[in-house]
C-alpha cells in the first residue's frame, strides 16, 4: 500500500476544506479521526516550531492520537487552501483493510528511524561535553528506554506549559 492507495481507500469519506492558517488539529485536544490529504500542504508544528510539512496526496495525520488513545500531541495547520478527507471510523478500517495498518506501522518506523538515528548522533556528539552539555546523553537514554506508560503531552519540568 502506498499514499496513493490510501488516498483511494478514503474515497467516499467526507471532505474538508481548509483555508491558509486554518487548524486541523489543535494540540490537547481530543479527535479520533484520521485526516488524509487530498491536495495541499499540512504543517505539523509543537510550540510554534514546525516538525514536518506534509504536501503528498494520501499522507495521514492524526494517527498517533488515534494509536495511543490520546490527545493531540501536536498542532496540524494548513499552510495553503487544503483538502482533507476525514476518517471517522479509522479503527474500523484496520479491521477491514489489514494493509493500511501495515502502511501506518511502515509510516511511523520510518519516522522513529529518522528520529531515533539524530537522537543517536546528538547522544555521540555530548557524550564528553562536561556541564549540562553532558546530560544530553543520559536524558536521551532516559527517553529511548521509556516503556509504554501513560503518556503527559506536557513537561515534568513545566507541567501546565503550553506546549
Amino acid at each position: 500500500m502506498d499514499p496513493i492507495d490510501v488516498l483511494h481507500l478514503a474515497d467516499g469519506a467526507p471532505e474538508v476544506r481548509f483555508d491558509v492558517g486554518d487548524s486541523v488539529i489543535v494540540f490537547g485536544e481530543a479527535d479520533p479521526a484520521l485526516f488524509v490529504l487530498v491536495s495541499g500542504a499540512l504543517e505539523v508544528r509543537r510550540a510554534g516550531t514546525t516538525l514536518v510539512r506534509l504536501t503528498e496526496p494520501g499522507a495521514i495525520v492524526g494517527e498517533l492520537s488515534l494509536l495511543l488513545g490520546t490527545k493531540a500531541s501536536a498542532d496540524v495547520v494548513a499552510t495553503e487552501p487544503t483538502v482533507l478527507r476525514r476518517l471517522d471510523d479509522a479503527e474500523q478500517l484496520f479491521c477491514d483493510v489489514p494493509d493500511f495498518g501495515r502502511h501506518l506501522a511502515v509510516v511511523l518506523a520510518l519516522r522513529l528511524h529518522r528520529v531515533t538515528t539524530f537522537l543517536g548522533d546528538l547522544q555521540a556528539q555530548f557524550a564528553d561535553q562536561p556541564g549540562t552539555l553532558g546530560l544530553v546523553p543520559i536524558v536521551l537514554d532516559e527517553l529511548l528506554s521509556q516503556g509504554r506508560h501513560d503518556l503527559d503531552l506536557g513537561s515534568d519540568r513545566e507541567p501546565d506549559a503550553p506546549y
